[in-house]
Formats: structure tokens, sequence, C-alpha cells
């Protein structure tokens, strides 16, 4: 809460226990839900080990593991031990589980980092980091914030734009398939996307991207990256 707060976003807080949602953000009039998962569980090449699935919180838990769904929320923030947080977009996830930071994966998605996790917060997680043991009476599997935890700031000035990326500049020269906004898949699946589109996009050199199908015949790329405003300063 204090991070997005500092980016400049309005915080909502669900009223009741919420199992994929903890926090809802509203940056630039869109409402974005954030679900925020904890770690203080290290493996040996000292990376963090997150836990992004739900095995129950009470006595009546099924045994029955609840996975990670991007669909059910837009971005996951990560906080762990030593102060590192990430803000990860759902879709870029490609586990349902756990997955590990502190490496190269999914370090364009680490923003600045925060207080370290203190022995209060610690003792709140279980041997599986980011919930509650299962059976644990009396606490759900995300306890709220108590006011000691949490110091909102005021919203700062908006981030400033980042400046542009050296990559792509349009091209004088385009075969007529391409100037059509048609092309062709070539050898191990390889298509060279048309200048107009590509642009038009706003693609850039390196960028990340998710490739999905949206029905028979079509395909769609999404780019996948941190939006202006949580941009590390």
């Amino acid at each position: 809460m204090e991070w997005l707060v500092s980016r400049g976003a309005r915080v909502y807080i669900p009223v009741f226990h919420s199992p994929d949602v903890d926090v809802i953000a509203q940056v630039d009039g869109r409402l974005l839900r954030i679900q925020v998962k904890t770690s203080n569980c290290r493996n040996r090449r000292g990376r963090w080990e997150v836990s992004i699935s739900t095995r129950g919180g009470n006595q009546s838990w099924s045994g029955v593991a609840k996975y990670f769904d991007p669909s059910r929320c837009d971005l996951l923030f990560v906080h762990v031990g030593d102060g590192r947080r990430w803000l990860i977009p759902s879709r870029a996830l490609e586990c349902r589980s756990g997955l590990t930071l502190g490496g190269p994966k999914y370090s364009e998605f680490e923003v600045e980092p925060g207080r370290p996790l203190t022995e209060q917060t610690a003792a709140l997680q279980s041997n599986r980091p980011g919930e509650f043991r299962s059976g644990q009476t009396g606490r759900p599997v995300k306890a709220l914030a108590q006011p000691s935890q949490v110091r909102i700031l005021p919203p700062p000035s908006p981030a400033p734009e980042r400046p542009p990326r050296p990559g792509f500049k349009p091209s004088k020269y385009e075969r007529k398939l391409g100037r059509s906004g048609q092309a062709i898949i070539n050898q191990k699946r390889r298509v060279n996307i048309p200048q107009k589109p590509f642009f038009e996009a706003g693609f850039e050199l390196g960028d990340r991207v998710r490739v999905r199908s949206d029905g028979y015949g079509r395909v769609v790329l999404e780019r996948i990256e941190l939006p202006p405003w949580a941009q590390p300063d």
C-alpha cells in the first residue's frame, strides 16, 4: 500500500476476505486488482522462493490446492525478507504454484526495495512462504495489515516519462505484401510483422511479448512490461 501510494495511486482494500485480491489500486482512472505475497524462504542459491497457490488456512481445508490463475488478478506484488519487491503483471507469470525471484527471470519487474520483513511479520509466515499453514485457526490465509504495519505517504508528483529506447525505425522500403498488412509464416513458425501494425502497437526493440491464440486462425501479441507509473525512478 505504501509503495502504491508513493506512485500516485488511490488504494482500496476489500471489505471481507478475498482469496484473489488483497489490494485494489486506481491509477489513471483504471482499477487494478493486486494480489500480494511475502516470503522469508531462500534456496541454496540465495534466491527467494515464493508460493502463489493457496493451501487452506483452517481445519476445514479439503486438501485441494487452489493454483494461481492470471485471470483473477491484474498484478502480483511480492515483498521478500531483505526488502526487495517485485510488481509482476499476472499474464507474465509462467507458473501457477510458486516462483523463484532474485535471478534474471522477472528481473525487469523489480521495483524499488522497501523495508526488510520484521520478526513480527516473519512470525506470520508458515513453512510455505506467503500463507498460513493449513489447520491454523483464528487467522485467514492473508491477515489484514495492522495500522502499525502500514505507513501511508502522500502521493508525490507523477513519475517522469522514460526517454525513448533505441530501436527500430520505419523503413522507406517495404515489400508489397507488408504494405498490404499481410505476412507469410516461414519455416520454424517465423513471421515478419508489417511496419504499420508494428509501430501502431508501439513495439520497440527488446520488448517481451505474450503470444496467445484468439480463436481459429487468430494470434495476438501483447507486450508485457510495467506501466509507466510503476517504473523505478
